[in-house]
């Protein structure tokens, strides 16, 4: 497997945080590893998350109105991001978007 190299700043706080992790529970060999699982983790929730579902589905549909793909291809798609959604969960970040939307037009009115 060939690896990246990536430079990461955070405040010097949050460091020594990681670095007493490290040290206090050896669950991980080094900061590189502890890092690489975190960014591992994020990407799985975020790619779990209604609201970045529903974000590939307005590119994709947008991308579809600028550059046509077949029908069935575009369905197929669709298909499968409708099946990584949960409708429960979807409903309640529209709702809380809408909420948030109105709180702040509100303090801005």
């Amino acid at each position: 497997m060939k690896y990246a190299n990536v430079s990461v700043k955070f405040p010097e706080e949050l460091d020594r945080e990681v670095e007493r992790f490290l040290e206090e529970t050896g669950v991980y060999t080094n900061k590189s590893e502890f890092i690489k699982e975190a960014v591992r983790r994020h990407l799985v929730e975020l790619n779990d998350e209604p609201a970045i579902a529903m974000l590939r589905t307005e590119q994709l549909l947008a991308r579809a109105e600028q550059e046509p793909i077949p029908d069935d291809e575009l369905a197929g798609r669709l298909d499968a991001l409708r099946e990584r959604v949960d409708e429960a969960e979807l409903t309640d970040a529209v709702a809380t978007a809408r909420e948030e939307t109105a709180d702040e037009f509100l303090d801005q009115a």
